[in-house]
């Protein structure tokens, strides 16, 4: 399957982040104390990093390399570049129960901002173009999605109705699987999980991978289950905090991500979106008070 590769990632903590959940424990180990300490790492030699880790040198350098890496001084020299890059940014904290109303709008909308930069980067890396390109050729849409997730799948849904797409979220699994058996290689699936690890929808992308259908996957985690079956990837950033930071996150983030594909089609076929989006504006009119 055809997916993202390691080099068109940004690099540094980004990168890092996106491979956390495809990581080995002393490997993940290794990536949690460069994000929480990335400045100090800098200017820290392989031994030392391996001695406040608690792992090998070798670990360490196999950690450098499964992200991509040559090695130890690559690494170093691209989180030496990040810093410079965001030096002078104020960064806040976890939102916290003792936080006052102030705090936490200045702490949810840098969380938003982190999230829609990071997410930029990794778009303006991706396969977005070809992406569009499936779903203009796609017969039939079928957007995938659970909670949270789900509620993007029916917002990019009703966004390819608008402009006379046949698009469908399907956000529960036996109709995933009821459909997906009867995909052909002319139908696209769109799935959106910000984990990547939903059983339910690991299930049913491998039914429609047997079937024929292709496959669009839109999570934040680069080797998660659910990426593997993707024929086109695209990573959206989400960071995790004990208030479901994640969720938070993670829909903005993917919002963005439907509205490029969403834009990239109706620019393409400009004329038929207007025209569609004039009919449908026209027939919600009187529904208007």
């Amino acid at each position: 399957m055809a997916v993202m590769e390691n080099n068109n990632l940004p690099h540094g903590i980004l990168r890092i982040k996106r491979h956390l959940n495809s990581l080995k424990p002393a490997e993940k180990r290794v990536a949690d104390y460069i994000i929480k300490n990335s400045g100090q790492v800098i200017h820290q030699s392989i031994i030392k990093l391996a001695e406040n880790v608690g792992v090998s040198e070798a670990t360490v350098v196999k950690f450098c390399q499964r992200i991509g890496y040559s090695g130890y001084q690559e690494l170093k020299i691209m989180l030496a570049q990040e810093s410079d890059h965001n030096e002078g940014e104020h960064i806040y904290g976890e939102i916290k129960a003792d936080d006052d109303l102030n705090t936490i709008i200045n702490k949810i909308f840098q969380m938003y901002n982190q999230s829609l930069k990071e997410t930029k980067k990794m778009l303006e890396k991706s396969n977005l173009a070809q992406c569009i390109a499936m779903i203009l050729a796609a017969e039939r849409i079928f957007l995938f999605g659970y909670y949270a997730s789900g509620v993007v799948a029916q917002d990019l849904a009703l966004k390819f109705k608008r402009i006379g797409y046949n698009a469908e979220a399907l956000l529960e699994n036996h109709n995933q699987k009821t459909v997906g058996a009867l995909l052909s290689d002319k139908d696209l699936v769109i799935a959106i999980s910000n984990s990547g690890r939903t059983q339910e929808l690991v299930d049913s992308l491998e039914i429609v991978q047997n079937s024929g259908g292709k496959i669009i996957v839109i999570t934040a985690n680069l080797g998660s289950p659910v990426a593997e079956y993707a024929d086109q990837l695209l990573l959206n950033a989400s960071n995790e905090t004990p208030f479901r930071g994640s969720a938070l996150t993670s829909r903005m983030s993917q919002l963005a991500v439907i509205d490029m594909l969403f834009l990239g089609v109706a620019t393409t076929e400009y004329d038929k979106a207007i025209s569609a989006i004039k009919k449908t504006r026209e027939a919600i009119k009187k529904s208007r008070v």
